[in-house]
C-alpha cells in the first residue's frame, strides 16, 4: 500500500459539487472592469455579494440551476439590473454604462500619486519619478517604491526576487530579468504594472513585473546598434532589435564586449538548468558555475561574447514562447592569498602565494514553451529545455612557505548538458482545478582535472595528477494536483512519484584508485495545503509526507509549512506576516564518494560517515513587516528570519600545509539570523531617501583534525542614498553611502578576523534641452582589514549626445578613469585553514568613445 498514490480528498469534488456561475463585466470599449461590486439575488433575497478583479470577473456557486437577478454597482458605471437563466448557460458578459465623465476630468486635475493599488496589482505612475535621465528600464525600477535591483541584476519586491519580467503580459528571455531591464529603453516604456498573483504558462502562481510599451513602438521594428573603442583596445558592441505586434514579438540582442560586461550572471546560469514547472520538492540539481560567470568584475582582463533570440505570441487558444541565448567569455585573473596557520600548527603552514588564471568557456540554452486551450477550458502545456557548458580553467601557482617555493600548473575542463521535457494537463470543473503533470530531466558532467607540480602531490609519489569525474543522472517525475476554492477555505492536494538514478565514476591515473557508485531514490509524496481568510487575517499551512527509499532503504518524513498574515487597511496599508518552516535534507550525491575527489584548490574531499538515508532537519521562522502609502511613495518592509538544525552536513579538514584534506561528516549544530529593514521615502516634492540596513549571524559546527569547532560569521551593510527629482532643472543629484562589516571567527582556535569596507558615492545626472544626458558616479572606497588599508577614488559614468529627431547618439563610456591601470580588492577571513588575506586584480579604468543608432 506504501507505494500506491491515494487522492483522499477527491471526494470534495463531489460533496461540493455546484454549478459555478462566471460573470464578466465590460465597458462599451470593450475594456475589462474591476472593482464593480455584483450582488447575486434570488427571490428578492440577496444570496451573494462579489466584486469583480482586474480582469472584470467574478464567479458564484450555487446549488441549484434556476432564474436568478444579478445588481451591478460602482462609483464610475451606473446600477444595472439583469436577470440570468442558468438553465441556459453559466458564463454572462455583461456592458456596463459609464457614470458622468466629469469623475475621470477629476482624477487627471489632481496631485499625481506615484502608484496605485487594485487587488493583487500595484500599478507605478512613472511620469511621476522620470526626469529624463533614465536610460534603460533598470534605471527606473530602481526610483519606484518597494522595488530594486539586487547585485545579480533580479529585479526584487519586498527584498523577494520577482518571477518574471514581462513585456505586455508576454514572457521575455523566461527568468532572465537583465534581458529586458538592461536592453529595452526608458523611453519605450508607457507604465509598469507589479502583479501579486501572476498564473504562469503552466497554470502556477508566480509573481511579474509587467512592462506596458508605448504605443509608438508596437507594431513596428524597433531598437538600437552602438559601437565603442578606447584606451587599451577596450571595446564595445552592442545591437537591439525589438517587434512587439500581433503577429507575435521578436527579440534580437548581441554584443561583444572587452570590460567585463556580463550579459549573463550566476542567477540566470541556476535557473535555466533548473526545470521550475513542477514542484520536485527537495530535488533541486546542484551545479557548479562556471569560472567564467563567477568574477564580479574582479578580473584583470575579460571579453565577452553573447547572442540572444526570442518569439513569443499569445491568443486565446494558443501561446508559444521560444528563446535561444548564447555566451562566450575568456578572462584572466590576477590574486594573491597571505595564509597564517593556527596556533600550535608548524611554522611551514604559513605560506604566500600567487595566482593566475586564464580561462574560457561558453555556455549556450535553448527553452521553448507551448501552451494549447480547448473549447472546454483546459489545456495542454509542454516546456523543453537544453543547456549545454564548457568551462576550462588554467592556473599558475607560485606557492612560498618556510623558504621554499613550490609551483603547480593546474588545468581543469567541464563539460555539462542538460536536457529536459515537461507536459502538463489542467482542467477547471466549477470550483475544481485538476493537473497531471510529467516531468523528464538528464544531466551529464565530466571533468578532467591535470595537475603538474614541482614537487610530490598530495603525498603521493608522483608529481602529476590526472583525475576523471563522470557524473550522470536521469530524473522523472509525474504528479496530480487537486485546488479547491470552496466557499469556505482553499484546499489544494498533490500526491507525485519522483524517480532519480545517479551515476558517478571517479578515476585517478598516475595512484590507480577508481570508484563507480550508484544512487537510486524513490520518493513519494502526498501533500495537503489549507488557506482561510478570517477578516483581515489570512491562515495557510501545509503538510507533506515523504516516503522514500535510497538504494531499498527506506525512510519517512514529513515537511510542514505553516503561515498567518493580518492586513491592516489604513491611509498607510500595513502588512504583518509570521511564517513557520520545516524541512528536511538529504546529502548530495558527490558528498557520498569515499575516493579522494581533488580540486583545483590543492584540496581533496571524500566521505566519512554520510550515507544516502542521512537526513538533517531545519526549522525556519520568518516575520515580515510591510509598510506603504503608494500615494506620497513611502515604502518600507522588514523581514526577520531565524534557522535552526540541530545537525548539519559538515567538514572535518585537516591541513598538510602543501594540500589539504576535508572529509564529510555529520554536525550538530547549524543557525542563522537574517535581517533586512529597506525604506523608500519621499522628502517634499523634489526629494526621495532610500535607506536599506541589513544584518546577519550564522553559526556552523565543523571539526578540525578531528576537534570540534565553531565557526560563527557576523555581517551587516547600512546604505542610505538621497536623490533629487525635478524636471525644471537640468542636474540631479545622488548622494550616498555603503558601509558594510564583516567578521569571522574560530572557536578551537580562538581566532578572529574582520573587514570594513566604506564606499560614499556623488552621482550628478544631467538632461540638457533634451540633446545632452549624462550621468557620471564618483565614489571615495575604502577597504579595511586587520592588515591592510586601502584608499581608491572611483569615477565612471557616460556622457552621450543626440540632436532631437536625430537616429545617431554620440556618446563616452567611461570607468574608473583615476586608476587606468588597475587597482585592487583585499578581503580578510578565517577559514578551517588559518587567517587568510586575499588581494584580487580589478580590472584596469578604460576610456571609450563611439557612436549609436536608433531606428
Amino acid at each position: 500500500m506504501k507505494y500506491l498514490i491515494t487522492f483522499p480528498f477527491l471526494f470534495f469534488v463531489h460533496f461540493f459539487w455546484g454549478q459555478n456561475i462566471e460573470v464578466k463585466t465590460i465597458s462599451k470599449e470593450k475594456k475589462n472592469l474591476d472593482n464593480v461590486n455584483v450582488q447575486l439575488i434570488k427571490n428578492n433575497k440577496t444570496i451573494n455579494f462579489k466584486t469583480t478583479n482586474e480582469n472584470g470577473v467574478c464567479s458564484f456557486v450555487v446549488s441549484e440551476k434556476g432564474i436568478y437577478t444579478l445588481k451591478f454597482t460602482s462609483l464610475l458605471y451606473k446600477t444595472k439590473f439583469v436577470e440570468i437563466n442558468t438553465f441556459e448557460k453559466s458564463d454572462f458578459e455583461i456592458l456596463l454604462e459609464q457614470q458622468i465623465t466629469e469623475i475621470q476630468e477629476v482624477k487627471i486635475k489632481a496631485r499625481p500619486k506615484i502608484a496605485f493599488a487594485k487587488g493583487d496589482t500595484i500599478s507605478y505612475n512613472i511620469k511621476v519619478v522620470k526626469d529624463g535621465t533614465e536610460r534603460t528600464v533598470e534605471d527606473l525600477i530602481k526610483k519606484l517604491p518597494g522595488l530594486d535591483i539586487n547585485e545579480n541584476g533580479k529585479v526584487t519586491n519586498n527584498g523577494n526576487i520577482v518571477g518574471q519580467v514581462l513585456v505586455d503580459g508576454n514572457e521575455f528571455f523566461g527568468k532572465n530579468h537583465k534581458m529586458a531591464t538592461q536592453n529595452i529603453t526608458a523611453d519605450m516604456i508607457d507604465g509598469v504594472d507589479f502583479w501579486k498573483n501572476y498564473t504562469t504558462m503552466s497554470g502556477n502562481q508566480s509573481t511579474a513585473l509587467n512592462l506596458k510599451l508605448k504605443d509608438e513602438y508596437k507594431g513596428r521594428i524597433t531598437g538600437n546598434a552602438q559601437a565603442n573603442y578606447g584606451n587599451k583596445n577596450s571595446y564595445l558592441a552592442h545591437a537591439n532589435l525589438f517587434k512587439f505586434s500581433k503577429a507575435g514579438n521578436i527579440a534580437i540582442i548581441a554584443n561583444a564586449n572587452s570590460i567585463a560586461k556580463d550579459p549573463i550572471g550566476m542567477m540566470d546560469f541556476y535557473e535555466m538548468n533548473k526545470q521550475d514547472d513542477g514542484d520536485n520538492g527537495n530535488d533541486a540539481t546542484r551545479l557548479d558555475t562556471p569560472t567564467f560567470l563567477n568574477n564580479d568584475g574582479r578580473v584583470k582582463d575579460k571579453n565577452n561574447q553573447f547572442g540572444a533570440l526570442q518569439y513569443s505570441k499569445s491568443n486565446k487558444t494558443f501561446s508559444i514562447t521560444a528563446f535561444s541565448i548564447f555566451n562566450t567569455a575568456q578572462l584572466e585573473k590576477l590574486s594573491t592569498i597571505s595564509r597564517i596557520a593556527f596556533e600550535g600548527q608548524p611554522a611551514t603552514y604559513n605560506l604566500y602565494e600567487t595566482r593566475t588564471e586564464k580561462n574560457k568557456g561558453f555556455f549556450g540554452t535553448t527553452q521553448i514553451k507551448i501552451k494549447k486551450t480547448f473549447a472546454d477550458k483546459s489545456f495542454l502545456y509542454y516546456n523543453f529545455g537544453f543547456n549545454t557548458a564548457e568551462d576550462n580553467f588554467n592556473q599558475e601557482i607560485n606557492r612560498n612557505s618556510n623558504l621554499i617555493n613550490t609551483f603547480y600548473d593546474i588545468e581543469n575542463g567541464i563539460k555539462s548538458n542538460t536536457l529536459g521535457n515537461f507536459i502538463s494537463w489542467n482542467k477547471k470543473f466549477n470550483i475544481t482545478k485538476i493537473s497531471i503533470d510529467f516531468s523528464q530531466q538528464k544531466n551529464t558532467k565530466k571533468s578532467i582535472l591535470q595537475m603538474n607540480s614541482s614537487e610530490n602531490l598530495f603525498q603521493n609519489p608522483f608529481n602529476n595528477l590526472l583525475q576523471i569525474l563522470d557524473l550522470d543522472s536521469e530524473k522523472y517525475s509525474l504528479q496530480f494536483n487537486l485546488k479547491n476554492n470552496f466557499s469556505f477555505a482553499t484546499i489544494n492536494y498533490r500526491s507525485g512519484y519522483f524517480y532519480k538514478n545517479e551515476d558517478a565514476r571517479l578515476s585517478e591515473f598516475f595512484t590507480s584508485e577508481s570508484e563507480v557508485k550508484n544512487l537510486k531514490t524513490y520518493d513519494f509524496i502526498n501533500e495537503i495545503f489549507i488557506q482561510k481568510g478570517i477578516g483581515s487575517f489570512d491562515l495557510s499551512g501545509t503538510l507533506t509526507s515523504h516516503f522514500l527509499n535510497f538504494n531499498q532503504v527506506e525512510k519517512y518524513y514529513f515537511d510542514k509549512n505553516f503561515k498567518i498574515q493580518y492586513k491592516l487597511q489604513s491611509k498607510a496599508s500595513m502588512v504583518f506576516a509570521l511564517e513557520y518552516i520545516n524541512q528536511y535534507k538529504s546529502p548530495d550525491f558527490i558528498q557520498l564518494l569515499y575516493d579522494q575527489n581533488y580540486n583545483r584548490n590543492l584540496s581533496y574531499m571524500r566521505n566519512a560517515s554520510l550515507s544516502p538515508e542521512t537526513l538533517v532537519n531545519a526549522n525556519a521562522f520568518k516575520f515580515n513587516f510591510i509598510s506603504f502609502n503608494l500615494s506620497k511613495g513611502n515604502y518600507f518592509f522588514s523581514i526577520l528570519a531565524y534557522e535552526k538544525a540541530n545537525s548539519n552536513f559538515s567538514t572535518d579538514v585537516t591541513n598538510f600545509g602543501f594540500f589539504s584534506q576535508s572529509l564529510n561528516v555529520l554536525g550538530n549544530l547549524n543557525d542563522r539570523w537574517f535581517l533586512l529593514t529597506s525604506d523608500d521615502r519621499r522628502i517634499g516634492n523634489f526629494l526621495t531617501l532610500k535607506s536599506k540596513f541589513t544584518g546577519s549571524y550564522s553559526r556552523t559546527n565543523n571539526f578540525v583534525s578531528q576537534q570540534s569547532n565553531e565557526t560563527s560569521i557576523k555581517n551587516i551593510e547600512i546604505g542610505q542614498k538621497i536623490s533629487s527629482k525635478s524636471k525644471e532643472i537640468p542636474v540631479q543629484f545622488d548622494l550616498g553611502y555603503t558601509f558594510t562589516k564583516s567578521f569571522f571567527k574560530q572557536s578551537l582556535f580562538n581566532t578572529s578576523s574582520s573587514q570594513q569596507n566604506l564606499k560614499l558615492s556623488l552621482g550628478l545626472r544631467a538632461n540638457i534641452h533634451k540633446e545632452w544626458l549624462g550621468n557620471i558616479l564618483g565614489e571615495y572606497f575604502i577597504q579595511k582589514t586587520q592588515q591592510t588599508i586601502l584608499k581608491d577614488f572611483l569615477l565612471g559614468g557616460q556622457i552621450s549626445y543626440r540632436k532631437e529627431n536625430s537616429n545617431f547618439e554620440y556618446n563616452l563610456l567611461f570607468n574608473n578613469i583615476l586608476n587606468l591601470n588597475n587597482f585592487e580588492y583585499i578581503n580578510s577571513s578565517v577559514s578551517l585553514l588559518g587567517t587568510e588575506e586575499t588581494a584580487i586584480v580589478a580590472l584596469h579604468g578604460y576610456i571609450t568613445g563611439g557612436l549609436k543608432y536608433y531606428f
